[in-house]
Order: structure tokens, then C-alpha cells, then sequence
């Protein structure tokens, strides 16, 4: 009988210890689900910031249209409605601006970059300097540092000499 005590004590220990071992891997798992659940939570909650900068800076963007056009009082001549909006269009920029995306516009004659700038149209260059370069800005791209958000549509002026 003796011998039987010995492994029977072990195997009571090993029992014990295996159930404290689940415990510490049932308490592990429910630190990491919180942990996790903590996580999703503060994903969320950046998010919904980012989106309140954006939110806010479109109700800007709405209150500045419902102003200006509280002001209309006639029919606008081509010079005030021009005005008019390119007001709205920088209120826009300044808007995209606010979440750290900057307009970016070409310089008509600056040598065409096809990172940041796409050709909508092409027109024949005055000369071969003028070759490969911005004739015209169709719309501003937009850029995030050195990442360019948006492109730039631009008219491309290109040389073709006469060929006889």
C-alpha cells in the first residue's frame, strides 16, 4: 500500500497543478478580449474625431453657402457669380486643408510631373522649350506632405516640328 500513496500524491498534484494552469490560460484569454475590446474602442473613438474635424468642417462649408447666398438679391452678372464661387471652391480647400491635404496647382509652363499631375488634353507648344510643360490647369491636384491625394489635371503642351 505504500506504493500506491506515492503515485496516487503525484497524480493529485499533477491534477492540481493542470486546473491551476487552465485558470491562468482562462484569466489570459479574458485579459486579452478586454485588451482587444479596449483596442476597438479607441480605434473608434480616433476615427470618430477624424470624422468631426471633417464634419464640422463641412458645416463651415454649408453655413458659408447659405451666407453668401442670403446676399443674392438679383440676378448675378458673370464677374460676381465667378467670384462667388471661387469663394466657395478656397471655403472647400480650406476645408480639405483642415484634415492636412493641401491644394496643389501647377504653374502653366512648369515642366509636366506625371506624379502629380495628370494630362487631360494636349496643345501644340510654341517652341521646343515649351515642350512637356503645363499649358493650362484643368483642376488642382491635392497633396498630404509628399503623398499626392489627388493629381492635378493639366493640359499638356507638346512640340511637334514640321516634318517635310
Amino acid at each position: 500500500m505504500p506504493e500506491c500513496v506515492e503515485p496516487c500524491s503525484l497524480a493529485g498534484e499533477f491534477t492540481a497543478a493542470l486546473a491551476r494552469q487552465q485558470q491562468l490560460a482562462e484569466r489570459r484569454e479574458e485579459i486579452v478580449t478586454r485588451l482587444h475590446d479596449e483596442v476597438e474602442r479607441l480605434r473608434r473613438g480616433e476615427f470618430d474625431m477624424a470624422l468631426d474635424l471633417v464634419r464640422h468642417s463641412l458645416i463651415r462649408l454649408h453655413d458659408q453657402i447659405l451666407r453668401q447666398a442670403e446676399h443674392v438679391t438679383g440676378p448675378l452678372d458673370v464677374d460676381e457669380l465667378r467670384a462667388l464661387l471661387t469663394a466657395l471652391a478656397d471655403e472647400a480647400a480650406d476645408t480639405v486643408a483642415r484634415t492636412g491635404v493641401q491644394r496643389y496647382v501647377p504653374r502653366p509652363g512648369e515642366a509636366f510631373d506625371m506624379a502629380s499631375q495628370r494630362p487631360v488634353g494636349r496643345v501644340a507648344a510654341e517652341g521646343p522649350e515649351a515642350d512637356r510643360t503645363v499649358a493650362r490647369v484643368v483642376a488642382a491636384g491635392f497633396v498630404q506632405g509628399e503623398r499626392v491625394v489627388r493629381k492635378a489635371d493639366v493640359v499638356v503642351s507638346r512640340w511637334e516640328p514640321d516634318t517635310p
